[in-house]
């Protein structure tokens, strides 16, 4: 067993949640880092007009007020990868910079509450994390001070949480549902090795349910108006759509948890003025429902058909999220699998920051499930990095191509270990003479991504090419996690 103190970070776009690991001779213990006490983080960022900046629950709360004096940014995540800037006094502030601010501050709040200092941490990530997001997600994390030891799906590391729960069980689905996406892996276990089968996911969450939800009550605000007034959801001051999220969020949560019916009330909700009407759970059931039937059970369905699994072939199903609380997702979840297959682990919006501290232990000891290789003339794949051998932090040899035909472009066609998925295909410049060397390396980085760089000996390095290939699947030993025995210490 390895020993040592493990963290695991869940960055959401909504929440983000924190879990502090202790493993010694002793056992292991789990603390939940979590904002006053208990809850995960909420991912605001309020930066007054001095550039301080406060994060949290309390920005959330009161982010349209803060709004008028501060700027306050949310849902920061979406925007990695990108080139979204934000005005922010003056200056203009990244979407990384923003990030790293908010991770900053949570290593800040960590360390006075809980006495603990966050130097380095595994993250977990939606399926649907572009290559660029997490570049920038590990860049933002180091520049707050935490080192990222390494990147693992949220909805694979959902799974390590329930292993107790799970033992038997050959073929598992995990269903993380949150705030910004829904992500799906399907499972293979066998003995202490886990294969992803597929890794899928949709951007559906419940910040999309919060805004759908807003411009139906929106609607019922002009259809109970006095007076005529005709203005869109989407015409509204910001501010004013801001504080009617918040309100039909809390109304989701309350609705989902009690399902009573929850009165909303609005004051200063421009041409309307005070508003209050009384949002009931039926009506909230018909705006919710077809999003979960057209937009979730689709995305499975998807999921399963990629994978050619079925319903009687997936032993079990793990639910995870913060929006997997919603009473009509767990019913149409329930009425899908059936009661028996369907596995709710405690605190669901710390899975996958446990699963993550977990991963730690197996030190990114991830194998690739498939080839990636070069598709030659002949039809033939030549692998580059081979299954069950290259994984996290392999770097390959260099590998010589010759041209075959006087062309200036080599043409290169990188796919799986049969060649039935192109990864990618990428043209690089050559001085165009016959068997003119061309040469390759590939290397998978700690953020799951292969990075295979081609050039040719001829022609100046800066014309290089760098083919990056996300969404691999890999498989795991999960031995250190469940050796209990003795082990090296960290």
């Amino acid at each position: 067993m390895k020993y040592g103190n493990f963290f695991g970070i869940d960055f959401g776009t909504t929440n983000t949640s924190v879990v502090h690991m202790v493993r010694d001779e002793f056992g292991e213990k789990i603390n939940i880092l979590g904002e006053n006490g208990e809850f995960p983080f909420s991912s605001y960022l309020c930066i007054l007009p001095d550039n301080k900046f406060n994060l949290g629950i309390e920005v959330k709360k009161n982010r349209s007020e803060l709004s008028e004096n501060n700027v306050v940014i949310s849902s920061f995540k979406s925007f990695l990868g990108t080139n979204k800037i934000f005005k922010v006094n003056g200056k203009e502030l990244t979407a990384k910079d923003a990030v790293a601010k908010f991770l900053q501050g949570l290593k800040v709040y960590i360390k006075q509450s809980y006495n603990v200092d966050i130097t380095e941490s595994y993250f977990s990530f939606p399926v649907d994390f572009s290559a660029e997001a997490r570049k920038d997600l590990k860049a933002a994390a180091e520049k707050a001070g935490i080192k990222v030891k390494g990147f693992v799906n949220e909805a694979t590391a959902a799974y390590l949480t329930a292993m107790d729960e799970l033992k038997g069980m050959s073929r598992v689905m995990v269903i993380d549902w949150g705030g910004g996406t829904l992500d799906i892996s399907i499972l293979e276990v066998e003995h202490n090795r886990v294969r992803e089968i597929l890794l899928f996911g949709d951007k559906i969450g419940g910040d999309d349910l919060d805004k759908e939800l807003a411009q139906r009550v929106h609607a019922l605000f002009i259809e109970k108006a006095e007076s005529p007034v005709r203005c869109l959801f989407s015409e509204m001051p910001p501010i004013q759509q801001d504080k009617l999220i918040a309100i039909c969020e809390a109304a989701k949560i309350q609705i989902s948890e009690d399902g009573e019916d929850y009165p909303i009330s609005i004051r200063n909700y421009g041409d309307f003025g005070t508003k209050t009407i009384t949002l009931t759970a039926e009506y909230f059931e018909e705006i919710i429902k077809p999003i979960i039937l057209n937009r979730v059970l689709k995305t499975i369905y998807t999921a399963m058909e990629r994978a050619e699994v079925t319903k009687a072939s997936i032993d079990s199903v793990i639910v995870v999220g913060g929006s997997s609380n919603l009473r009509p997702f767990a019913t149409a979840i329930t009425n899908f699998f059936g009661e028996e297959k369907i596995i709710i682990p405690e605190n669901v919006q710390f899975v996958s920051a446990k699963g993550a501290a977990l991963m730690q232990i197996i030190c990114g000891n991830f194998k690739l499930d498939d080839d990636i290789g070069i598709l030659l003339t002949d039809d033939t794949v030549f692998p580059i990095l081979k299954r069950d051998i290259a994984g996290v932090g392999t770097k390959s040899d260099n590998f010589s191509f010759s041209l075959t035909e006087d062309s200036f472009d080599a043409h290169f066609i990188i796919t799986n270990g049969d060649g039935s998925k192109v990864y990618a295909k990428e043209n690089v410049p050559t001085k165009g003479f016959m068997k003119e060397r061309l040469e390759v390396q590939a290397e998978i980085g700690h953020d799951q991504i292969a990075y295979i760089n081609i050039h040719s000996i001829a022609t100046s390095k800066d014309l290089a090419k760098t083919v990056e290939i996300n969404k691999l699947t890999f498989h795991y030993d999960l031995s250190k996690i469940l050796d209990k025995g003795g082990g090296n210490s960290e």
